[in-house]
């Protein structure tokens, strides 16, 4: 049987197709059978992230579970969730699954190192749903790193009305207000800042270009440990 990645996606649906396209263009290829087979389950009705973990609306854990179980059964081999803030209910997603899960937190948190070796402060974009569940700390921390965070009005300023401007697709105003954000953070001493939501990196495309250095994109991170954790059991690596 052939082994293929679920993808427990559409949490936003740009973020997921997002993650899709960097997959492509990132596999070692030369035609499309050698390309890592994929099964999608994107459902965009998945209840708010963020509006769930601040008591505003209900808990995403039943949809997030129906996934898991839909890509077990159809027989993935391991399955990933381009979404930062739905890693907050990793521990319940991972114990429903046959299969591993690959941690978006975890592999962003790692890029970190090989983009910039001697970053002893990390910044922080994200939710304020992934920043109140304190995942990017505890793992950056566990490596040994100073996070630099938003504060709660920076959020309310910045981050948040950002994150909605992309998913209304409005990008250009999206990008004045993430740099703002970011400005911030690096006036607080952040050498590096990784941009802990699958949709901020539309809004900081230009800055991503510029400065590859100095921003981890975790959808990037996450497409790494796929084609990571696929070559090797495929003998490419």
């Amino acid at each position: 049987m052939t082994e293929f990645l679920g993808v427990l996606g559409g949490m936003g649906p740009l973020a997921t197709a997002d993650f899709l396209r960097k997959l492509v263009k990132k596999t070692e290829a030369s035609v499309d059978q050698e390309h890592i087979p994929v099964l999608l389950y994107g459902d965009c009705t998945t209840p708010d992230r963020t509006a769930s973990i601040v008591g505003a609306g209900p808990s995403p854990l039943p949809q997030l579970l129906e996934g898991i179980r839909f890509l077990n059964q159809a027989g993935a081999r391991a399955i990933c969730i381009p979404c930062n803030s739905a890693h907050c209910w990793f521990d319940e997603m991972q114990a429903a699954s046959a299969v591993p899960l690959l941690h978006i937190v975890r592999a962003s948190a790692s890029q970190v190192r090989k983009k910039n070796p001697s970053a002893k402060m990390v910044g922080v974009l994200s939710t304020f749903g992934t920043h109140t569940m304190g995942i990017y700390t505890s793992s950056l921390k566990d490596l040994g790193y100073t996070v630099v965070s938003p504060t709660v009005e920076e959020f309310e300023r910045f981050v948040s009305p950002a994150i909605a401007m992309i998913k209304a697709n409005n990008w250009q105003e999206a990008e004045v207000t993430f740099a703002e954000a970011a400005t911030h953070l690096v006036a607080r001493g952040a050498e590096i800042i990784v941009l802990g939501c699958t949709e901020i990196p539309f809004g900081m495309e230009r800055q991503c270009r510029a400065n590859p250095s100095k921003f981890v994109d975790s959808n990037d991170a996450l497409v790494d440990v796929v084609i990571e954790f696929f070559g090797q059991r495929r003998g490419l690596h």
